[in-house]
């Protein structure tokens, strides 16, 4: 074969990143596969319809060792835990190596494929596209050429919410991952800061694992050149995603993923490299990446040595990876050791019983499996997506993954079950809440379940009547889907619990905040940081407030009190407060600005759905195409079109939709649609009488203590968007920046 040549091709493993970018980049540099592996039928069938007439041709196989005389080099794309032990025997095999990052779990493994490698004269590289940014190559330069003096300090914080679309839970289990977090996005970030400021001479590592993969983590390092410096990574937070770094002449910081300098001193900006100073580095998007990184494979491939990035360069990060493991200690944050407080006197479930979850990805239902792992509980989660399960995760849970409607999934996480939590609720389809709820009332008469909780809402009750609302009240606005489904599953779970023998019982919580909550916590402090958030006049409607630790204590003592079978309970915390002082306290909390109030005419007026989407819209245009690409089949769709674009078009669209600096938008009016325009102008107040008379339920959280409580979670969640806000306002406030103006900002 002549130099230059690609080889004959295979990809091992035909995930979800091998569909979205692996496989899209091979078409674009025109290096297509000869053989496709995967224990899929299913997989392996999606990818070759996905290469027209070449995937009719194609070789498919469930073991590369099938077809092992029909490929000279393999891209492989397999479990953590797998990287090693293929790849071993890839190399011995004679062939040719792209191992997808990280190069293996451990060093020892690294080292093997090294050695194979050289032994055998084969190309090893790894996928650590991050070295393919213009920003990344630029700061190399920066820091080698000793512009800003000694490095005294560095900080690199990086997190986004986890949400992958994938049907594997390889990342969430520790026998396939090999870590959580730091093995995953950390292999990329750790590649970064060893090439940059070279070797880790000690450090201190910490983590959330308890049992299972770690979310967020925290590694403190001093660098064998005496800089010192801390790297967060986190899966449940939206961190800055950049590093900072302090010379003894300057300093700089810029975008781990994105060819962003954010700021820096005169002389770091000034800096150039291959022609381009900070402010000229290009646009670069992702498919770019893998399409620079599985061309220089082929190109090593073909003989140039020096292309990609090499399997020695690979093994720094797994050995640093697996230096923080070996000495990893657990990550304590003051606001979750006080949300994790549970009393001698706090309901319980008895140790070693099962407890199914469905709806554990949320926030109640995460909250719960927590709760029931602490009180030795076997805990059984139920989840639509395994990319929203990353909290769950951590603990020593089973997680099963299922809609509500599939019966094979359903059956399998009722197996031997003692109590079942139904948490789930599926707002796109009324069908998979009343077939799913039927599935979980039958199975859980088959096994002869003690207890079965179903979590309702109080909403059944919206538009809310003044003054006390109770079980007695009267059923509200059915033409508003939400309400007519949660009343139709309230119905059946109590006709089972009185006519069939199930010992059913329904939940209807208020306002649930507390860490991790949504729609009460998240929500009102995302709309709080960014903008300017407006309540009705006086803001004096009845938030009937419950802190989340109050709510599983009901759900645990409904499962489980004889009296509660065929009963529904509403649930509220110890007293209520205004609206205005719901607000005003998350506001206090991450010291930004209080909500402002507003006459109901005008927010009706300003906020009619079709203005308000319109208004969104313009103000954004991406929100249109962030929305679409949600859906698998349109995203492939705009992916395959965008890449037959016309070079200038392609330019065009890509600047449009795809440029700038990212991130959330600031300066936004948040104002309440109707409906909940109604819930803050509401005077009803929540009954706890029935739950406590019945249940023995007494809340132990007043709002204060849960706020105190919420309001440090927010601060630890929110803080690198406070500052990217308080910068925001400062920009907007002041004359166009100058080079000298973003020298001062670090």
């Amino acid at each position: 074969m002549s130099p230059g040549t690609p080889q004959r091709l295979a990809i091992i493993g035909c995930g979800a990143v091998v569909d979205h970018h692996i496989l899209p980049a091979l078409r674009r540099i025109g290096w297509l596969p000869s053989v496709l592996v995967d224990r899929s039928p299913e997989r392996l069938a999606l990818l070759a319809g996905k290469l027209g007439r070449h995937g009719r041709e194609i070789v498919r196989v469930a073991d590369w060792h099938e077809a092992a005389d029909r490929f000279d080099a393999a891209i492989v794309a397999v479990p953590h835990v797998f990287h090693g032990p293929i790849g071993t025997e890839l190399l011995a095999a004679g062939k040719h190596l792209f191992m997808e990052k990280p190069l293996a779990v451990t060093l020892a493994q690294c080292e093997t494929m090294v050695r194979e490698a050289e032994a055998r004269r084969l190309t090893l590289r790894v996928g650590l596209l991050r070295r393919y940014l213009h920003g990344a190559r630029w700061l190399k330069a920066l820091l080698d050429s000793g512009t800003l003096g000694t490095i005294r300090s560095f900080s690199i914080r990086e997190g986004f919410v986890f949400n992958w679309a994938t049907s594997s839970d390889a990342l969430l289990r520790r026998e396939l991952a090999a870590g959580g977090v730091l093995m995953d996005t950390g292999v990329h970030t750790l590649d970064l800061l060893l090439w940059w400021l070279g070797d880790v001479a000690e450090l201190s590592y910490r983590d959330d694992a308890a049992q299972g993969v770690e979310a967020d983590c925290l590694l403190d390092c001093r660098m064998a050149s005496g800089a010192t410096g801390t790297v967060e990574l986190s899966r449940t937070r939206d961190l800055r995603d950049t590093i900072q770094i302090h010379g003894s002449a300057g300093f700089v910081e810029l975008h781990v993923s994105k060819n962003l300098v954010l700021a820096g001193s005169p002389n770091a900006l000034a800096f150039r490299f291959e022609g381009r100073s900070a402010a000229d580095l290009p646009l670069q998007l992702f498919p770019a990446l893998f399409d620079s990184e599985l061309r220089d494979f082929a190109r090593s491939v073909a003989g140039e040595t020096a292309a990609g990035v090499t399997g020695v360069e690979g093994t720094r990060a797994v050995a640093l990876i697996e230096r923080c493991y070996a000495s990893r200690e657990p990550l304590v944050l003051d606001w979750r050791a006080d949300a994790a407080a549970d009393r001698d006197d706090s309901p319980r479930l008895p140790a070693g019983s099962t407890a199914l979850i469905t709806g554990a990805a949320g926030f109640i239902g995460g909250r719960l499996a927590e709760r029931l792992v602490e009180q030795g509980v076997k805990v059984r989660c139920l989840v639509r997506s395994f990319g929203q399960a990353t909290r769950l995760a951590r603990l020593p849970v089973e997680i099963i993954n299922g809609a509500l409607g599939e019966a094979g999934a359903t059956a399998s996480a009722l197996e031997g079950v003692d109590y079942v939590f139904h948490c789930a609720y599926d707002h796109r389809s009324r069908k998979a809440n009343l077939d799913g709820l039927e599935q979980l009332l039958a199975g859980a008469a088959r096994h002869k379940a003690k207890g079965f909780v179903y979590l309702s809402s109080f909403s059944v009750y919206e538009p809310f009547p003044d003054g006390e609302l109770t079980e007695q009240t009267r059923d509200g606005d059915v033409s508003w889907p939400y309400a007519r489904n949660k009343l139709d599953l309230e119905a059946r779970t109590l006709k089972a619990a009185r006519e069939e023998g199930i010992p059913a019982s329904i939940v209807q919580p208020t306002v649930v905040y507390g860490p991790f909550s949504r729609p009460w916590a998240d929500a009102p402090a995302q709309m709080l940081i960014t903008g300017e958030v407006v309540l009705p006049d006086a803001g004096e409607g009845i938030c009937n407030a419950l802190y989340i630790e109050d709510l599983i204590d009901a759900l645990l003592l409904a499962a489980q009190r004889r009296e509660a079978v065929g009963e529904r309970f509403i649930i509220s915390g110890p007293e209520p407060v205004s609206w205005g002082k719901f607000f005003a306290s998350i506001a206090q909390a991450l010291q930004v600005a209080p909500p402002v109030h507003w006459p109901s005419a005008r927010i009706e007026g300003e906020n009619s759905g079709v203005v308000r989407d319109i208004k969104a819209v313009l103000a954004n245009p991406k929100r249109l195409v962030q929305i679409i690409v949600r859906w698998p089949p349109a995203r492939q769709a705009l992916q395959a079109g965008y890449d037959a674009l016309p070079a200038g078009l392609h330019k065009l669209v890509t600047q449009a939709y795809f440029g700038g600096g990212g991130g959330r938008r600031f300066g936004m009016r948040h104002l309440p649609d109707p409906r909940i325009l109604a819930l803050y102008q509401a005077q009803a107040l929540a009954s706890n009488d029935k739950a406590m008379r019945l249940l023995g339920y007494r809340p132990r959280h007043g709002f204060a203590e849960g706020m105190a409580i919420t309001g440090a979670y927010l601060r630890w969640a929110y803080g690198d968007l406070c500052r990217a806000g308080e910068a925001a306002r400062s920009h907007a406030a002041s004359p166009p920046a100058t080079p000298a103006k973003l020298a001062k900002a670090s």
